[in-house]
C-alpha cells in the first residue's frame, strides 16, 4: 500500500486552540515541523505524519483534550467542498451523511460509517492502514468534528450518548468520559459515537448557499481512476477482514466491476487477488500482534479468515521468514 494521505488542512486550528488554552505554541516541539497554512495550503500530506503529530503533541503536553477541542472548534470551511456541503445541510442527518459519503476526499484508507436502527445511530471511525499505530488522538479529533455537527442541532439528550475507543484505557491520558461528557468504553474494534437516532432529524442553520455536489462527485471519480486497483481492493479487504468472509466476487462488486474484469486488471498490474489478500492478512497480523497481546495465534488466524492455524503459520513464515510466535516475541522484546 502506498503512503496514504490526509488533507493538510487537518492541521488548521491547532495553534490557536493551544494558545486559547494557555499553551505557548512556539514552545511545543510537535508544532515546530508544521508550516503555516499559507505554505502548506490544502495539498495532501502523509496520514502517518498527521497521526504522529497528534500523538506527539498529546505526549508532550500530557493533555488529551487538545485534539478533541480542536475538532469541536474546527472551521468546517477548511474541509473545502466537503465542508461546504456540510454547511449547506439543513439537518444533522444530512450533514453527517455527507461527511461520511465524501470523507475519501479528506483522508485515505479509513472506514467511516453511519449506521442506524429504530432507536439509535452510530458513527464509527477507523484507519485501515495497519502500519499506522498508535492512532488514538486523530480519532479524538475526528469524533470532535462529528460531535460539533451533532451539537449544532441538538439542545438536549446528550446524557444518552456514549463513546467507544480502539485504545485501551491505560493508553489514554486523563479522564476521557469527563472530556467528552458521556460514558466511554475502551479496547473496541473501532472508534464510535452512539446517539439517539432522533438527533438525525434535528434542524441546522445553513451557513453555505448550495452544496457543490457535482464538483465533489467529479473529484471522487478522478480519485478512483488514479488509484491502482490493488490498492482499492486492499482497502476493502482491510475493512472486512475480521467481519465478513472475503469473497472475490463481492469485493469486485464493491469497487464497481465484475470478478473477471477485476482479475484481468490485476494481472495487467502484475498482481492477483490472492496476492492482495495474502499481503493484507499478513500485515494485519502484525497489527493484531501489536494491539491484541492477549489473543492467541490461533485466534488471530481465525480473525484473519484462515480456517486452520497451520495454514496461517506457513503463510506467515513464507512472508516474514519466521513463525508468527517468534515474530510476536520480537515485537514484545522491542516494547519492553
Amino acid at each position: 500500500m502506498r503512503d496514504v494521505k490526509v488533507r493538510a488542512s487537518a492541521l488548521d486550528g491547532w495553534r490557536s486552540n493551544l494558545r486559547e488554552h494557555g499553551y505557548e505554541p512556539e514552545r511545543i516541539g510537535a508544532l515546530s515541523a508544521v508550516p503555516p497554512r499559507e505554505l502548506r495550503g490544502t495539498s495532501p500530506m502523509p496520514l502517518r505524519d498527521f497521526v504522529g503529530f497528534s500523538e506527539s503533541l498529546v505526549r508532550e503536553t500530557r493533555d488529551m483534550s487538545i485534539p478533541w477541542l480542536v475538532g469541536r472548534n474546527y472551521d468546517l470551511s477548511s474541509l473545502g467542498p466537503v465542508g461546504d456541503a456540510i454547511r449547506a445541510s439543513s439537518t444533522v442527518g444530512l450533514a453527517l451523511r455527507r461527511f461520511v459519503e465524501y470523507f475519501e476526499l479528506l483522508q485515505d484508507c479509513t472506514d467511516i460509517r453511519l449506521e442506524c436502527d429504530e432507536q439509535s445511530a452510530s458513527l464509527s471511525y477507523r484507519i485501515l492502514d495497519p502500519n499506522i499505530w498508535p492512532r488514538h488522538h486523530d480519532a479524538m479529533f475526528s469524533l470532535g468534528i462529528l460531535t460539533q455537527i451533532i451539537r449544532a442541532g441538538t439542545t438536549d439528550g446528550w446524557d444518552q450518548v456514549e463513546f467507544l475507543f480502539e485504545a485501551d484505557q491505560s493508553e489514554m491520558v486523563g479522564h476521557v468520559n469527563r472530556l467528552v461528557e458521556a460514558p466511554c468504553s475502551f479496547g473496541a474494534e473501532t472508534n464510535m459515537l452512539r446517539f439517539p437516532v432522533r438527533f438525525l432529524d434535528c434542524r441546522l442553520e445553513t451557513t453555505f448557499a448550495q452544496a457543490p455536489i457535482r464538483e465533489i462527485n467529479q473529484a471522487i471519480a478522478v480519485r478512483k481512476r488514479s488509484t491502482p486497483l490493488a490498492e482499492r481492493l486492499a482497502r476493502v479487504v482491510y475493512r472486512d477482514l475480521d467481519r465478513l468472509t472475503i469473497d472475490q466476487e463481492r469485493v469486485a462488486r464493491e469497487v464497481g466491476m465484475s470478478g473477471r474484469t477485476m482479475r484481468r486488471k490485476l494481472a495487467s498490474e502484475g498482481s492477483s487477488f490472492q496476492e492482495v489478500l495474502d499481503e493484507c492478512r499478513l500485515r494485519q497480523a502484525v497489527f493484531e500482534f501489536q494491539t491484541k497481546p492477549n489473543l492467541s495465534i490461533a485466534q488471530i488466524a481465525l480473525r484473519l479468515g484462515y480456517s486452520e492455524h497451520s495454514t496461517f503459520t506457513r503463510a506467515f513464515h513464507r512472508w516474514s521468514g519466521i513463525s508468527p510466535q517468534a515474530f510476536r516475541e520480537r515485537l514484545m522484546n522491542k516494547v519492553n
